[in-house]
């Protein structure tokens, strides 16, 4: 693995900085003008920004130097300071923080063809990469790799393992391997008769982009040959769903592909986040669903999203006298290629069936008193 290291390093060496400065114009193309800002601002911040973290927080003797054995080093500083990972999160200054993120991802910057990205897909949107920085390989989209140094600092005071930190390097440098050696030729690419109307160089394209729309909720690496994912969805207790891609796949070749990723993301996200089922409950008659709903009761309204409680998209919930809150669970039907899906009753629901709130009460009172 060493070797291997030391030979993509140099083979990317002479155009390194080329192929960043390719691929982050490239990103910016689909960035908001608020994550284009915060980019900006955050690299141009990044030498002071490192040098005051090294002068406040590092031992004098810290090798501080950019390679693999300074992130060993910085391991047992950060567990010193950290007994887990509620203790970081309790933190009341993140300046100590916010440096080790940044440096972990000057590190892997220096290690493989990299470059800093940051998503904003809004403050509402359920994401593994939304409004965090990340570092991402500089190679297409199918053979990408994200690292989040932040993701990276948590998972190391959780599991306390010597030489954690580096361990994402070595994909980032797998991942500009298979880039570098890999011969795709369109001759030798399957397109199946699901999209038999994308070009082989098309659906390898539309491939690689929903595989990175999947890597943003832990579900990358999928054979889409069958013209469906795997996702795990559905309230309160999520399951494994098998969703079609035909529909995307119809909706990505009749658009631009620079298009492509934000449709991928947005019907990705739609199924993990059971958005058409909230859709479709805001949409019908409270008398087509009650047949389908069912009470539940919490010690606290339930939340999915970094909204306000009475966002359309947040769950319903009322507290009971007891002091309990009552919610609705809604079994939806099929839709269109979307399997059945378990998921909490919307605000925007409850009102659009415009019925009073104390009857809706009444009914989920007398449903769990019958259970």
């Amino acid at each position: 693995m060493w070797e291997l290291l030391g030979n993509i390093t140099r083979m990317y060496l002479v155009h390194q900085n080329d192929h960043t400065e390719a691929y982050m114009a490239k990103d910016r193309k689909s960035m908001t003008e608020f994550a284009c800002e915060f980019l900006d601002r955050w690299l141009a911040e990044m030498g002071s920004a490192l040098e005051r973290w090294r002068r406040s927080y590092l031992p004098a003797d810290f090798p501080f130097d950019f390679t693999l054995d300074s992130l060993d080093a910085l391991e047992p500083i950060v567990l010193a300071r950290y007994p887990d990972r509620a203790a970081l999160d309790a933190e009341d200054d993140a300046e100590f923080t916010t440096g080790t993120v940044r440096y972990i991802g000057e590190v892997l910057l220096r290690v493989a063809p990299s470059r800093w990205g940051y998503w904003d897909l809004g403050e509402s949107a359920v994401g593994l990469f939304n409004r965090i920085v990340v570092i991402r390989s500089n190679t297409p989209v199918r053979f990408q790799q994200v690292m989040v140094p932040e993701h990276l600092l948590k998972d190391l005071l959780h599991n306390r393992e010597h030489g954690f930190l580096r361990k994402p390097a070595f994909l980032m440098v797998e991942a500009a391997e298979k880039a570098a050696l890999a011969e795709l030729p369109a001759t030798g690419v399957t397109v199946p008769d699901w999209c038999a109307f994308f070009t082989a160089d098309e659906y390898l394209r539309f491939a690689g982009e929903v595989d990175a729309a999947l890597r943003c909720f832990g579900a990358d690496g999928q054979d889409i040959d069958f013209g469906c994912v795997s996702l795990a969805a559905g309230d309160p207790d999520p399951e494994m769903l098998d969703f079609d891609i035909d529909g995307l796949a119809v909706q990505c070749r009749a658009s631009d592909m620079e298009d492509w990723p934000s449709l991928c993301f947005t019907m990705i996200e739609g199924f993990f986040t059971a958005q058409p089922q909230r859709d479709w409950l805001t949409g019908v008659a409270f008398t087509e669903v009650e047949d389908l709903l069912e009470p539940w009761l919490a010690d606290k309204p339930e939340l999915l999203f970094v909204a306000e409680p009475d966002d359309p998209d947040q769950p319903f919930s009322i507290r009971l006298e007891g002091g309990s809150y009552l919610h609705f669970l809604a079994a939806v039907p099929d839709l269109e290629g979307i399997p059945e899906v378990t998921t909490f009753v919307p605000n925007s629901a409850v009102r659009a069936w415009d019925i009073p709130v104390e009857k809706l009460v009444r009914w989920g009172i007398q449903h769990i008193r019958a259970e």
